[in-house]
C-alpha cells in the first residue's frame, strides 16, 4: 500500500481501490442512513397507491357527475314531450278555427254556439298552457335541486381530496424531520466540534439533580424538556464554558422551533446552565433567520452555520 500523506492522496487512492471505498462508506454512513434510500422508494410507492386511490374516488365523483347530467337530459326530454302535446293542442285549435269559418258561411245561428265552444276551447287551452307552466317551473326546481346536490358532493370530494393531500405532506416532513434529527444526533461531534470540545450527545434526564438541586422542576416544565429534538454538551472553545445546547430540529425551520429552542434552554439558564438555543434543519426564510437573531438562536443548515454567533459566548 503506498504512504498516504494528504487527502488528495487519499481520495486517489480511494478512487482506484474499490474494496478500499466500500470499507470506508461502511464505517463512515450509519446503517440507518444506508436503508434511508429504500425505505424512502418504499414510501414514495405507498404515496403512489394514495394517489391512485385518490384518482379513482376522483373519476366516481365524476361518474356521479355524468349521472346527474344523464337525469338533467332526461327532464328536458319530458320538457320537449310536454311542448310536442302543447303543438297537438294548438293544431286541434286550427282545426277548429277551419271549423267555425264553414259555419260562418253555413249559417248566422251557428255563430253563437260556435263561439262558445270557441270560448271553452280557448278556456282549455289556457288552462293547458298553465299546467305547463306549473310542470315547467316544477322541471327548473329539479333541475336546481340537482344541481345543488351535486355541487355540495364535489364540495365534500375536493374537501376529503385536500385532507388527504395535507396527510401525505405532513406523512413526508416528519419521515424528513427525523431523518435529519437521527443525522444531526450521529453527527454531532464533527457538527459541533468546531466550537466545542468534548462534544457528547446527552438526555435531559442526565441533568436532572443538579437542575433539582437548584429549583425544583414544575411538571410542565418536565414536559417541555422531554420533548426537546436533541441536548448536546461540550466545553466552549473560546472560554472553556461548559454548555447545554438545546436544539429544535426540522426540515423547514419555522418561528415555532425557534420560540420552543428559546423556552427550553431558558429552563437551563434559571438554574445556572450556560445553554444556547439553535435550531437545525436544511431551509429556513430571511424572516424566521431573523427572529432567530433577535431571540440570540443559533442556526444551522445541513452542517453549516447560518448564525453562529450564540455559539461563541
Amino acid at each position: 500500500m503506498p504512504i498516504i500523506e494528504t487527502v488528495e492522496q487519499l481520495a486517489d487512492f480511494l478512487e482506484q481501490n474499490e474494496e478500499w471505498r466500500r470499507r470506508i462508506f461502511s464505517i463512515l454512513v450509519p446503517r440507518e442512513l444506508a436503508r434511508l434510500p429504500a425505505e424512502f422508494e418504499e414510501f414514495r410507492a405507498e404515496t403512489r397507491r394514495e394517489f391512485d386511490a385518490i384518482r379513482q374516488e376522483m373519476r366516481s365523483g365524476f361518474a356521479r357527475v355524468d349521472e346527474q347530467f344523464a337525469r338533467v337530459n332526461e327532464q328536458f326530454a319530458r320538457v320537449d314531450e310536454r311542448f310536442a302535446r302543447v303543438d297537438e293542442q294548438f293544431a286541434r285549435v286550427d282545426e277548429r278555427f277551419v271549423q267555425v269559418n264553414e259555419r260562418i258561411a253555413q249559417a248566422e245561428r251557428e255563430i253563437e254556439s260556435l263561439r262558445a265552444e270557441m270560448r271553452e276551447g280557448f278556456a282549455r287551452v289556457d288552462e293547458r298552457f298553465a299546467q305547463v307552466d306549473r310542470e315547467f317551473e316544477a322541471v327548473r326546481r329539479e333541475m336546481r335541486e340537482g344541481f345543488e346536490q351535486l355541487r355540495a358532493e364535489m364540495r365534500e370530494g375536493y374537501a376529503e381530496l385536500a385532507q388527504k393531500i395535507q396527510r401525505n405532506t405532513d406523512d413526508i416532513a416528519e419521515l424528513k424531520g427525523k431523518s435529519l434529527e437521527r443525522e444531526y444526533r450521529d453527527k454531532a461531534r464533527s457538527i459541533f466540534g468546531r466550537y466545542f470540545r468534548s462534544v457528547a450527545v446527552i438526555d435531559w434526564i442526565d441533568l436532572e439533580d443538579p437542575l433539582e438541586a437548584v429549583a425544583p422542576l414544575s411538571d410542565a416544565e418536565r414536559t417541555e424538556l422531554s420533548v426537546i429534538d436533541l441536548l448536546v454538551r461540550g466545553r466552549r472553545r473560546t472560554d472553556g464554558q461548559d454548555t447545554v445546547l438545546v436544539i429544535e430540529v426540522s426540515w423547514t425551520i419555522t418561528h415555532y422551533d425557534v420560540e420552543r429552542a428559546v423556552r427550553r434552554a431558558e429552563i437551563f439558564r434559571q438554574r445556572g446552565f450556560t445553554a444556547t438555543p439553535t435550531v437545525a434543519g436544511s431551509e429556513i426564510s430571511p424572516e424566521v433567520q431573523l427572529v432567530a437573531q433577535q431571540a440570540g438562536c443559533a442556526v444551522v443548515l445541513d452542517g453549516r452555520y447560518e448564525l453562529d454567533q450564540p455559539f461563541r459566548g
